[in-house]
């Protein structure tokens, strides 16, 4: 008895000091290790029921149309160009009237008196186009109101010539129209023309064909 009594107490003798040693030395390491823990400590997450969760939402992607390919443009029609008529050939000199006239080469034929001479400088009055004449009125001559078929342009070359418009000739309607001056006679328009002060030389141009119709007198 006395022996298993001894080893009781020190078995509970070594017990006691192994836990007592563990006291002792606890505390110089418990404190940072606890400080530590409580630093890296997180909340754990609180737990969802399965029914209060909401499914997940797809997510929506815009896909970008497939561009439409624009209907091939109808083919250009093709532009025809007439071609540019070539001008006629200029006729030589020799068909061609003069072109140049001198004073010296105007000159009037003889007439009888009461008449006024007159040369054709280009082309010819009684045909169709362009013709030029120059005609001489005599000091003191007196044209009966006329007209003529076409549209003349008149240019006062020398002299001065009194001109005047109307079916009945009127010494007091007359304009005086120095040498340089310029008037037109428009076709079916009664005029006439007086060389009151000396010879009258004037310049015509129209469009043949032409023609001169006098003015019945009135009685």
């Amino acid at each position: 008895m006395g022996r298993t009594t001894f080893f009781v107490a020190m078995f509970i003798a070594i017990v006691s000091a192994f836990l007592f040693s563990g006291q002792v030395t606890r505390p110089f390491t418990q404190p940072q290790q606890s400080s530590q823990r409580q630093q890296t400590w997180v909340q754990p997450r609180q737990q969802v029921p399965v029914q209060q969760r909401q499914p997940a939402q797809p997510v929506q992607r815009q896909v970008a149309p497939t561009p439409t390919p624009a209907p091939p443009s109808p083919p250009r029609p093709t532009t025809v160009v007439a071609p540019t008529p070539i001008p006629p050939a200029v006729p030589p000199a020799s068909e061609m009237p003069p072109l140049f006239w001198l004073p010296e080469d105007v000159r009037f034929p003889e007439m009888p008196p009461g008449g006024s001479p007159t040369v054709r400088l280009f082309g010819n009055p009684n045909t169709e186009g362009l013709y030029v004449t120059r005609t001489l009125i005599p000091h003191g001559t007196k044209t009966l109101p006329h007209t003529h078929s076409d549209d003349r342009t008149v240019t006062v070359l020398s002299g001065v010539c009194y001109y005047g418009r109307g079916e009945v000739f009127d010494e007091e309607r007359v304009e005086q129209m120095p040498p340089g001056s310029f008037f037109t006679e428009p076709a079916g328009t009664p005029h006439y023309i007086w060389a009151k002060d000396g010879d009258v030389i004037v310049q015509t141009t129209g469009i043949g064909p032409s023609g001169t119709q006098f003015v019945p007198m009135r009685r």
